[in-house]
């Protein structure tokens, strides 16, 4: 392990974007280009891809309150990204814990409502679980999904088995509950608003779901298993993507293939201009949608739930978010990456990820990076990237490696694979961003996030790095920049528009908090030229020092 102080040269000066919706909008209700940027409505922003356009705050640090608009102190832990719609914010968290062992077996959640300008926390709701799971854990828990609006109402999603639909007041419009299907811990599909459907991932069969439970008691694991119900035909039990009216929380439609729990479906257009979703199956545990593989199934309306296309893919480890173009729908498989038409779901290449590639590596003796080619590691395990941490931009498919601390790319059209060591984590001074620490190679020594409380209920953040093996953030792009946060608190800021990968394109390492001290599996949201961030203890409003000042 080699810690280091470095300092990276000041923000790449940048001009300033229309803020412009990007080429496959989503159907917002009232989302037009002019107020776009005011507005990040559910997890994966305002075009349904974590990506929009704008000018963001590159540098900033929670430690030494730089460029820190507004921090509020939140009651526990939680993990969903932040949704902003004009002036109002919203988040959820867990009920409290009043001892540290209740942390295994936590059900209800909180959904909060702020001031976006201020921090204030306007109002609350709390919404009940049935199925009980572990609080923070680094896959999931009952915070896991951001909260969806439509600029007149809010939907908050309880993982544990809840929904409810509030006005901008928090009255309680519509409230649906459940016991879910409990076979995985995983994050799970995000939410998405399509129109006046919410796109949300469940059990066919409630009642033959509810008995999938994986754990009898807190840490004590099933001991009937987690197979299907005797007598229950097996295809009930599969979770589908369910279409849901937003306005009274009833089910409308239902997709025909399964997709399973490991993976996060993607919203987008196919070429002649109507919405669908790119999904898969598979991944670790034995999930039972079969067979493994990918799909693209549509939202078009009259035909909602339709399969477009599925294509059959052995041993698929979907723990990615499944991105698609006009042209390519992509993956990971087995080490490569595969490359399929949009239009009928062949697989059109297979772009190995192990071998040949571009590498930036940290050389520690001289404390700077040195360039190899032809490099042949494994930088993954089933599948070659940090789960849910992968983002499609222009033509260049970008990762968190799974094994390795180290940022890929890898190119759509080409096959051209690069890579770029980045420290494990930073560890910020409290005087001055040149004297922070980066550490290559492992994690800093006595990491223990807190709660509020005082409670250490971070999984993940005690011995790891948040690469690897956690349901990591997804990145999100911001003009030419890539935010990839990490579950220590540390973001890489990341330029896309360099030719090629290299410690030039590395903008800046910034914190959410301490090292050693803080805990998030929440991407950053961008709306009114601020970023949002959700950490154990506190959400973070982030500005340029213009936006901060004023």
């Amino acid at each position: 392990m080699t810690a280091i102080r470095f300092s990276l040269p000041e923000r790449i000066p940048v001009p300033v974007f229309l803020l412009l919706l990007a080429c496959f909008p989503l159907p917002m209700a009232g989302a037009g280009i002019s107020e776009a940027g005011t507005r990040w409505p559910q997890a994966a922003g305002p075009n349904g891809d974590w990506q929009v356009e704008g000018d963001p705050p590159t540098r900033w640090s929670l430690v030494r309150n730089e460029n820190v608009r507004w921090r509020t102190p939140l009651p526990e832990a939680g993990m969903s990204n932040v949704t902003v719609w004009g002036d109002r914010v919203f988040v959820t968290t867990h009920v409290p814990i009043e001892k540290l062992e209740e942390k295994e077996a936590v059900t209800d959640i909180l959904g909060f409502c702020l001031d976006s300008r201020t921090g204030e926390i306007l109002w609350q709701v709390e919404l009940p679980g049935t199925a009980f799971i572990s609080l923070a854990g680094g896959f999931t828990d009952g915070t896991v999904f951001a909260p969806v609006t439509d600029g007149e109402h809010v939907w908050f999603f309880n993982r544990c088995g809840s929904m409810g639909c509030y006005d901008f007041d928090g009255k309680r419009v519509w409230f649906r509950e459940w016991t879910p299907r409990f076979k995985h811990n995983n994050r799970q599909a995000e939410p998405y608003l399509v129109g006046d459907t919410i796109l949300y991932l469940e059990v066919a069969d409630k009642e033959a779901g509810a008995k999938i439970q994986k754990w009898s008691a807190p840490g004590v694991v099933n001991p009937q298993g987690t197979g299907a119900p005797e007598g229950i035909e097996e295809k009930k039990v599969w979770t589908y993507l369910h279409g849901i009216d937003k306005r009274t929380g009833e089910v409308q439609w239902r997709e025909k293939v399964g997709t399973s729990v490991h993976t996060t479906p993607v919203v987008g257009r196919v070429p002649d201009g109507s919405l669908a979703v790119s999904h898969a199956r598979g991944g670790g545990h034995g999930p039972f949608e079969k067979p493994y593989g990918h799909s693209l199934t549509s939202l078009a309306p009259g035909r909602e739930g339709e399969t477009f296309w599925s294509t059959p893919l052995e041993g698929y480890d979907p723990s990615f978010a499944c991105h698609w173009n006009e042209k390519y729908v992509v993956g990971f498989h087995r080490g490569k990456q595969v490359v399929m038409d949009v239009k009928d779901g062949s697989v059109l290449r297979e772009q190995p990820l192990y071998q040949g590639a571009s590498a930036w590596l940290w050389n520690p003796a001289g404390e700077d990076w040195v360039h190899e080619t032809g490099v042949n590691r494994k930088v993954g395990k089933g599948h070659p990237n940090t789960n849910q941490a992968n983002l499609l931009v222009g033509d260049w498919h970008w990762f968190l490696s799974h094994n390795l601390p180290w940022l890929g790319r890898v190119n759509v059209e080409n096959g051209k694979v690069e890579y770029l060591e980045l420290p494990a984590q930073l560890v910020a001074d409290s005087g001055d961003r040149k004297d922070d620490r980066w550490f290559f190679g492992k994690t800093a020594p006595g990491n223990r996030p807190l709660d509020a409380k005082g409670f250490a209920v971070g999984d993940k953040g005690h011995d790891g790095t948040g690469w690897g093996h956690i349901s990591a953030a997804s990145p999100t792009r911001v003009g030419r920049y890539l935010f990839l946060p990490v579950v220590t608190g540390t973001v890489y800021v990341i330029d896309t528009d360099v030719d090629t990968l290299s410690p030039d394109a590395l903008v800046a390492i910034n914190d959410l908090g301490p090292g050693g001290e803080t805990w998030t599996l929440a991407s950053l949201t961008f709306a009114d030229d601020c970023l949002f961030g959700h950490t154990m203890k506190e959400i973070v409003c982030i500005g340029t020092e213009e936006t901060t000042a004023n």
